[in-house]
Order: C-alpha cells, then structure tokens, then sequence
C-alpha cells in the first residue's frame, strides 16, 4: 500500500513541480556574472588631471606702453610753383614723382622777347662805358694842363686868365666823366632789372624734393600769373597731424617719442618725435593738434605723401624684456609654472602691464612654461597641457 502511494504524486506535488519549472530560468538570470554581485572589495577612483594651456615665458626686443591716434603724413616742407609773368610754357622738365635739387629748372617760359630787351640793355651798356672811357681820357688831358699852368703862373710864365681858362676845362670834363659814369651805372641797372624779368620766364626748384604735382601742363599752354606750374615737397622729413583728447594731450610732451606704423610699410616701425602741440583746444570737437615728425631716409623711404598711419605716444619702454601673456598673471602677481605636469606657485615682479603681455622682472626664467588657464589651481597639482 506505501509504495502504490509513492508512485502516484498528490495535488501539492505537482504544484510545487510547476514552480520549479517556472522560477528555473529567473534563478539562472539572477545568478548570471553580469548581474552578480562582486566578491571584490570597492577600489577608491584616481582623480583626474585638469586640463590647462601654457605658454612659454619670452624675450622681446623692446616693449612699449602709451596710446595710440591716427594721423595723414605729408611733407614737412612744400612749396607750390606759381608763375609770376604771362607767357606760353615751351618746356616741362619734370613729371610727378620726380627728385629734384635746389636750382633745377623745372619749367620754362617762352621769353623770347625778353632776351632781346636783355640784348638791347647789354649793347647800352657797352655804349655807356665807351663814353666813359672817352671822358675819362678827356679829364685826364685837362687835369694835365691845368696841372701845367698852376706851375706856369707860379713861376711868371701864364697868366692868372690863362690858368682859370685850363681850370674851368677841366671842371668840365670832370663833370663830363660823373656823367658817363653814371650812365653805366644806369644802363647795369636797367640790364640787371631787365634779366631779373627774364628769370621769371624760367622757374627753379626752391629746394631739394620731389615732384608731389606737375598739373598736368604741356608746351605750349598759355600760362598766366600766378598760375601753378608744380608742388614739390622735401620728404626726407615727414609729419602728421593727430587729432588728440584734452585728457590724451596732458601726458604729451615737445620731444616726446612715437612710433610710427601703417598697412603700407607693414612689419616696419618708423620712430619719430612731437615737434608742436597747439596752444588751444579746438572747441567744436573738444580735440587738441599735435604735430609728429619723422625722418624718412633713416626709414628707408618708407613713408609717402597721404599715408595714412598709426601714431604711438610712448609714455613707458623697455628693451629685452621678459614677457608673458596678460592672463597669466594671477591676484597678488603670481603665475602658475608647470615643470613635468605639476603646478608650482611663483611670486613674480612685474613691470610694464600691457593689454596682452606683461613683462616680467624678476621670479622667472627664460622659456619657463607659465599655465594660462585653469582655475582653482594650487602648488603640487597635476594638470595636462593641452597641445
């Protein structure tokens, strides 16, 4: 009886049979590698490094500190050509762009009728001193024989009457002389006014310089007085004028350096000087001229005529200076050196602060990598130097 009991299962036997299959795959999954737990003990997570940029600390040749205006160089002497007489213009010598030296000719008149009057005066001239010579020869004669018969009356042998008649001959003649003489000095006048005319016919550079101007003149236009035959301006020096607040004109000076710079000589700066700071401040822009100048031959001719430049008033210089970028000065001039991936903390000396660079006088060397960014940084910490 026991045994046909065992064989056949009760209700309570198959349900439990029925669990067994259902939760077995359940077990399987909750026993599975991927979602038990570890056996191992939690490890602590290593921190990770702050990623900063550096930059290496530099030498520049010279640094500067000021402020900057713009301003329209021109030549610091000109002069405009005019014609002085009428006439029809027979020659242009130079064309714009030109060198010309003090006395060159650049332009000539038709003068013509000026030469012959110069002609005609020099011929008088020659008449005049003929005559001259004639009188001259006459009041010798007389001052002969009135010499003559003063010894004649002395010793008995002429007379007084003949004496005053070799006397009032040789008044004469000498007032002949000092008319013949002033002649010639009338006639040299007269040829010199008359080559002074005929020099305006024939118009010289005052100076050396360039041609600015030629107005476009050929031969044969009719020129009138004070008609403008070209512009020559010395550009070995050159000056503009700048355009500066009441505040800005305050910390300038007579003598005071400035650099000059511009797109059309770029890479190069022409040093130059204030030469004149207006005595008034113009009252409809509140603004104050000031004039620079600056030697072009030293700049190689750099500098034109109506270029338009930057014009930096030096306050502050340095030369070989040891500089690094603004923004890696921190509170209380630190800066942040990494050497191998680690933070160290400097106090450094600053000297000039300028907008992007600073330089650096003391607590830094050469070639020092100083971190430009990362924040909350401290001595001893490791950072990654981005590329």
């Amino acid at each position: 009886m026991r045994q046909n009991q065992r064989k056949k299962p009760g209700m309570k036997g198959a349900v439990a049979l029925f669990l067994a299959v259902l939760l077995l795959p359940m077990l399987y999954l909750l026993r599975s590698p991927a979602s038990a737990p570890s056996l191992k003990e939690p490890q602590e997570s290593t921190p990770s490094k702050v990623r900063v940029t550096a930059a290496p600390a530099e030498r520049r040749p010279s640094i500067r500190q000021g402020f900057s205006a713009s301003a329209t160089l021109e030549a610091r002497e000109r002069v405009v050509l005019l014609s002085k007489v009428s006439g029809r213009l027979k020659e242009m010598r130079v064309s714009q762009g030109d060198f010309v030296k003090k006395g060159d000719v650049v332009a000539v008149l038709d003068h013509r009728d000026q030469d012959a009057q110069v002609s005609a005066l020099q011929a008088q001239v020659i008449s005049a001193k003929a005559e001259t010579e004639q009188t001259r020869a006459q009041l010798e004669n007389a001052t002969k024989e009135k010499e003559r018969y003063e010894r004649l009356r002395k010793e008995g042998y002429a007379t007084q009457q003949e004496l005053d008649s070799r006397i009032m001959t040789y008044q004469s003649a000498r007032a002949s002389h000092n008319r013949s003489l002033a002649s010639v000095k009338q006639q040299e006048a007269n040829l010199s006014a008359q080559k002074v005319s005929r020099s305006e016919y024939i118009i010289l550079s005052p100076m050396d310089g360039v041609v600015l101007k030629d107005y476009s003149l050929t031969p044969g236009t009719m020129i009138s007085d004070s008609t403008s035959i070209a512009e020559i301006g010395n550009v070995r020096t050159m000056k503009g004028v700048a355009q500066l607040s009441e505040t800005q004109a305050s910390r300038i000076f007579v003598g005071m350096k400035v650099v000059l710079g511009g797109d059309g000589f770029s890479g190069i700066e022409v040093d130059g000087s204030v030469s004149r700071i207006s005595p008034y401040v113009d009252a409809s822009t509140r603004t104050l001229q000031v004039e620079v100048v600056a030697d072009n031959v030293a700049s190689g001719g750099v500098l034109k005529p109506g270029m338009f430049v930057s014009v930096l008033f030096v306050e502050a210089e340095a030369h070989d200076a040891l500089t690094v970028p603004s923004h890696a000065l921190r509170e209380n001039n630190k800066v942040f050196v990494e050497k191998d991936s680690v933070v160290e903390e400097r106090n450094v000396e600053v000297g000039l602060n300028l907008p992007d660079i600073v330089q650096i006088l003391s607590g830094l060397e050469e070639g020092e990598r100083v971190i430009i960014g990362g924040k909350n940084l401290k001595g001893g910490e490791k950072v990654v130097v981005a590329e």
